[in-house]
């Protein structure tokens, strides 16, 4: 670098050599003069002028020579400064690649550290969540909804005003069953054509109630109609609550409704046969003061007859017309049949069979075998009131209990269910969480072996360098 307060190098020479030149010849007079004039500074081109040399100057300042006049060295000097330079950039960008340095690694563990505490945070997280949705299915299944206890009272309400009728008013228990089938059959089809269960709708027990209300308001003069309609309920209807299991649950609306379907006809025929007096029955209910005593054979043929019209009729529309949907999915009390029996020797025989007509025939006879064999009491029912008032108060103890099995086995299933759930996801956070601590711990020791394993790296290659 040249300054405009100093010479160059080639004046700074030649003043010097004449300088000591004139001295030679009278040294007085020239130390006299030398001392008066201003003397120009010279620069050599040895390197024994510079006492210290800083590196960290050269390294990171090389453009400024600190009044050191370094600018002026000798090219073989120069050249030692720029290896020396160039040397220990190439040493200090080795290490740079070949391992991150220490605060690299502490920030690194510091982050996994944090990190491992995240997973620890969401862990808890996740299980407090489990928790509440376990407190949610809990209350869901131990508490009813506002409908479910309104239904509830309106049973309980129902079941007493029945008793009432039948011993205060029995004249009017037709009617009051006829406006409770008028109530609850709109709610049933609704609920089972939106659950996709339509096909149900078409079981005997709905055929049975709708020919009683037929003999009931239409044809209750006709003897025949009557005689097929105190067999199917008496017989099938009362006997399916202990076959098919209708259990008395009086908060839902579906388990009542089918409790209802199956126990207030036969109470109703009951209560037409033994229950009204005389003279009503044979202005009312001519049909029935038209029989003294049950002929059991004419019995079985008419009720034959009503239940053939009723199997021909369904297998047209449900079995045939509707196949597609049918082998698509939709259930029907057939289907439902087959695969709840499948383990049953009566089921066994009838999925066994090659055919699908011969596994309807099979069913329809057995249905029908059935129907016969619960109609052997109807000439009982018929002839003794009491007998017939034991039978209907037996059905509906039946029912009941069924009822009661499912509040306390189904509602404390579900509940141990659910906690057996719980127990669960507990188990498999614990295991997570002691996983993600056994990690935790053997990460923290690793960093801390890799942090001292750079310390001592970094040392030696510090060491090489010096």
């Amino acid at each position: 670098m040249t300054s405009e307060y100093e010479p160059t190098t080639a004046d700074s020479s030649s003043s010097s050599e004449a300088i000591f030149e004139d001295s030679g010849s009278d040294g007085a007079q020239d130390l006299s003069d030398v001392t008066a004039t201003p003397v120009a500074l010279s620069r050599s081109n040895s390197s024994s002028s510079v006492s210290y040399i800083d590196l960290s100057k050269l390294l990171l300042l090389s453009d400024f020579d600190f009044g050191l006049g370094l600018d002026q060295v000798g090219d073989s000097t120069k050249k030692r400064f720029n290896d020396m330079k160039k040397l220990t950039k190439d040493h200090i960008s080795r290490l740079k690649l070949e391992r991150p340095s220490r605060s690299t690694f502490l920030s690194d563990s510091i982050n996994l550290t944090v990190g491992k505490n995240k997973e620890l945070s969401k862990a808890q997280e996740v299980f407090i969540h489990r928790l509440s949705k376990f407190d949610q299915r809990i209350n869901a299944n131990l508490q009813s909804s506002a409908t479910e206890k309104l239904f509830y009272a309106l049973a309980v309400f129902t079941i007493a005003v029945s008793g009432f009728i039948i011993g205060k008013y029995p004249e009017w228990f037709h009617i009051f069953y006829t406006g409770l089938f008028c109530l609850l059959m709109p709610i049933r089809f609704y609920t089972y054509f939106k659950q996709s269960f339509q096909y149900y709708l078409a079981d005997l027990c709905y055929y049975v109630n709708l020919l009683l209300v037929l003999f009931i308001w239409w044809f209750p003069a006709s003897p025949t109609l009557f005689v097929s309609v105190f067999s199917l309920t008496m017989g099938t209807l009362s006997f399916a609550v202990i076959t098919w299991r209708n259990s008395l649950v009086l908060h839902s609306i579906e388990k009542t409704t089918s409790s209802f379907i199956h126990i207030m006809p036969p109470v109703t025929m009951f209560v037409i046969v033994h229950e009204l007096p005389e003279s009503l029955i044979k202005q009312r209910f001519p049909a029935v003061a038209s029989i003294e005593s049950w002929d059991f054979v004419n019995g079985i043929l008419w009720t034959s007859f009503y239940y053939t019209i009723w199997q021909v009729t369904y297998h047209y529309f449900i079995t045939i017309k509707r196949k597609e949907k049918i082998e698509k999915g939709r259930v029907t009390s057939f289907s439902y049949l087959k695969k709840k029996n499948a383990n049953k020797a009566i089921g066994r025989f009838v999925n066994s069979l090659p055919y699908n007509w011969m596994q309807i025939t099979a069913f329809t006879l057995i249905q029908f075998g059935y129907q016969i064999l619960t109609m052997i009491f109807c000439p009982i029912w018929f002839k003794y009131k009491h007998a017939c008032g034991a039978f209907m108060c037996f059905i509906f103890i039946w029912a009941s209990y069924n009822g009661a099995t499912y509040y306390i086995d189904v509602f404390g299933k579900r509940l141990d269910k659910e906690v057996e759930r719980l127990k669960r996801e507990i188990l498999e956070l614990q295991e997570k969480k002691g996983k993600v601590e056994e990690k935790d711990l053997t990460d923290i020791n690793n960093d801390k072996l890799n942090v001292e394993k750079v310390a001592e790296i970094d040392k030696d290659k510090v060491t090489k360098v010096d």
